[in-house]
C-alpha cells in the first residue's frame, strides 16, 4: 500500500512539473509564421482541389516558412460558406484570403472589405457584382475559349444538329458561359437545348430529356456537373451520345473531350498574385485579373473508341 502511495505521489509531482513547463517547451518548438492565408473552398472536386494545391505550392515556393494556411471547405453548402466567411472575417490574425469558386467568392466578398481576397475558379467576377471601385479583390479567372471549344465540338462531331447544354442556372458563372456557348453554336447553325439543373436530384430527369432530344451534351464550367460527372458520363455513354465538358480534369471520369482551363495553373496564378500583394504592399485593384489559358484539347481515348469518333484534324491533343 505504501509503495502505491509513493508511486501516486511521484506521478502527481511529475504531472505538476509538466503542467508548468510543457507550455514553454511547445512554445519554443513552434515557429510563428509571418503571414497567414485563409482559404475557403466551395466544394470538393478535382478542379477546385487542383486550384487549392496550385495556390498553396506557389505561395510556399515564394514565401517558404513565412506562410501558413487555414483551409476550410463548405462542401457545397452556401450557408456553410457564409458561416466560414464570417469566422474568417473575425479572425484578425489572417492577412488575406483565397476564395475557390463563385459561392466562396461571394461569401467572403460579402463580409471582408479591407484585407485582400484572391480568386480562382470564378469565370466572370465583374458579373457577380462583387468588384467595386478600389476593390480588395483580384485573382485568376477560368473563362474558357468558347469559340475554340465549339470549333472542337464541330470537328469531333460534324453531324451534330442539336446540342443540349447541361448546367446549373443558379450559378452565375455557368449561366454566363452557357449563353456564350449558345451564341457560338447558333453561329455554326446548330440548334441548342437548355437543360437546367438545380440539384443532383434533378439529374435523372434532365439527362433523360437531353439524351432523347440532342446529339451532343455540352457542359460549361459548373460545380454541380463536376460533382456528378461520373453519373452523367456513364448515362451519356450508355446512350451513345458524346459528352463535352469544360474542365480538363473531368475527362478521366468518362466524357469524350474538354478544352478547358488548367486549374492547377490557375491556382498558381492566384498564388503568385497573393504573394506579390504580401511582398509589395500593392492594393488588389492595382493588379488586374489574369485569365488561364485553355489551348489543349483533352480526349478520353476509351470513350472516343466506344463512340467511334476519330480526331485527325485537331492539334494539341492530349489523350487520357
Amino acid at each position: 500500500m505504501k509503495k502505491l502511495l509513493i508511486i501516486f505521489l511521484l506521478l502527481a509531482v511529475a504531472g505538476t512539473i509538466f503542467f508548468f513547463f510543457a507550455p514553454n517547451y511547445f512554445n519554443k518548438s513552434t515557429k510563428t509564421t509571418k503571414y497567414t492565408i485563409g482559404i475557403l473552398q466551395t466544394a470538393s472536386h478535382p478542379a477546385l482541389d487542383a486550384a487549392r494545391e496550385g495556390f498553396m505550392h506557389t505561395m510556399q515556393n515564394k514565401l517558404h516558412s513565412d506562410i501558413s494556411f487555414i483551409v476550410q471547405n463548405a462542401e457545397g453548402s452556401i450557408a456553410h460558406a457564409h458561416a466560414i466567411a464570417q469566422r474568417f472575417q473575425s479572425n484578425k490574425k489572417i492577412d488575406g484570403f483565397f476564395a475557390i469558386a463563385t459561392p466562396a467568392a461571394q461569401a467572403l466578398a460579402a463580409v471582408e472589405k479591407n484585407r485582400f481576397i484572391t480568386l480562382a475558379a470564378v469565370t466572370d467576377p465583374h458579373a457577380l457584382g462583387i468588384i467595386k471601385e478600389n476593390s480588395n479583390i483580384t485573382g485568376s479567372t477560368d473563362m474558357i475559349d468558347v469559340p475554340g471549344q465549339i470549333k472542337m465540338l464541330t470537328t469531333l462531331i460534324p453531324t451534330a444538329k442539336t446540342v443540349a447544354l447541361l448546367y446549373n442556372n443558379a450559378e452565375i458563372n455557368s449561366k454566363t458561359v452557357a449563353e456564350k456557348m449558345i451564341a457560338e453554336l447558333n453561329k455554326s447553325g446548330i440548334s441548342t437545348l437548355k437543360i437546367c439543373i438545380s440539384c443532383e436530384a434533378d439529374l435523372g430527369t434532365a439527362l433523360d430529356s437531353a439524351l432523347k432530344n440532342a446529339d451532343v451534351l455540352l457542359a460549361p464550367t459548373d460545380n454541380l456537373v463536376a460533382s456528378a460527372i461520373s453519373f452523367i458520363a456513364k448515362r451519356a455513354l450508355q446512350a451513345k451520345k458524346p459528352l463535352i465538358v469544360s474542365d480538363n480534369l473531368l475527362i478521366k471520369y468518362g466524357p469524350l473531350a474538354a478544352r478547358g482551363v488548367d486549374y492547377y495553373k490557375s491556382g498558381e496564378q492566384a498564388g503568385a498574385i497573393a504573394a506579390e500583394l504580401l511582398a509589395t504592399k500593392k492594393k488588389p485593384y492595382q493588379i488586374p485579373f489574369v485569365q488561364a489559358l485553355s489551348n489543349t484539347v483533352y480526349i478520353n481515348k476509351n470513350t472516343a473508341n466506344t463512340l467511334g469518333i476519330s480526331t485527325p484534324e485537331i492539334k494539341d491533343i492530349l489523350y487520357v
